[in-house]
């Protein structure tokens, strides 16, 4: 055995968190058209699309830690283990002045797109490090980098979940367990679909490509990080910003 193929996985078994609309559910049809079987994650309250190609279904709320170890762990058990853990949970929060943001309102957000991914991070890796392999993938935002004016919370969770898969990444990188993510520009998903038609063209008049990017683009980055291919990489952040990232 060479000491890369020590680092890879085959990768056959996965579990999405926020999995029942945008870059969720088209990561889930993704992995199931490469025969890889899916736990989807949601909240409670999630409508389910009645042709998603899930293995199984769950419910998860990533602002209860407890409640997320129970949920991968009972996931997994349902797969019979998890190779590849994927979160695409996460909320905009309302777009407004930084001055009209409530403390309540930041912490909400900082809670459930930071507090959530750390909470999601901590289960996976109990999960893969007994076993030495394992892919870990957030779903962060350009915002994360660059700052969204009028998205202070929002932009600052993101951060804070790129800062967080550096340091894991980093900190882990010996042990076969990779943790990496990927930080789109606007997507076409229900959180851009709410947006004010004057605040989609904001958002869009910032892509170069000049549209938004697509969950399948999303699901296909993640494909390939889940891979076999992306062993050597981790700590890394992926950018799908139709040009707009500069750094």
């Amino acid at each position: 055995m060479t000491e890369r193929s020590a680092q890879t996985i085959d990768a056959r078994r996965a579990i999405v968190l926020g999995a029942s609309s945008g870059m969720g559910a088209a990561i889930v049809r993704r992995f199931a058209a490469q025969g890889i079987q899916t736990a989807a994650l949601d909240l409670e309250s999630a409508v389910w699309p009645e042709d998603l190609p899930a293995a199984c279904f769950g419910a998860v709320d990533v602002t209860d830690p407890a409640g997320v170890s129970a949920a991968i762990e009972k996931a997994a058990a349902a797969l019979g283990s998890a190779d590849i853990v994927v979160n695409c949970a996460g909320i905009l929060g309302p777009i407004s002045a930084t001055v009209d943001t409530t403390p309540e309102t930041f912490a909400r957000i900082v809670n459930l797109n930071l507090g959530g991914a750390f909470a999601v991070t901590r289960a996976a890796l109990k999960l893969m490090l007994p076993r030495g392999n394992g892919r870990i993938i957030h779903i962060a935002s350009i915002a994360g980098k660059e700052g969204n004016p009028q998205m202070a919370a929002y932009s600052a969770s993101k951060a804070g979940v790129i800062g967080l898969v550096k340091s894991v990444g980093k900190e882990y990188a010996a042990s076969g367990v990779t943790i990496n993510a990927i930080a789109p520009a606007s997507i076409e998903t229900p959180l851009i679909q709410a947006m004010t038609p004057e605040r989609r063209d904001v958002q869009k008049a910032l892509i170069p490509m000049g549209r938004f990017g697509t969950a399948e683009e999303i699901a296909g980055i993640v494909s390939f990080i889940a891979s076999a291919d992306a062993a050597f990489t981790t700590g890394f952040v992926f950018d799908a910003s139709g040009g707009r990232a500069d750094y």
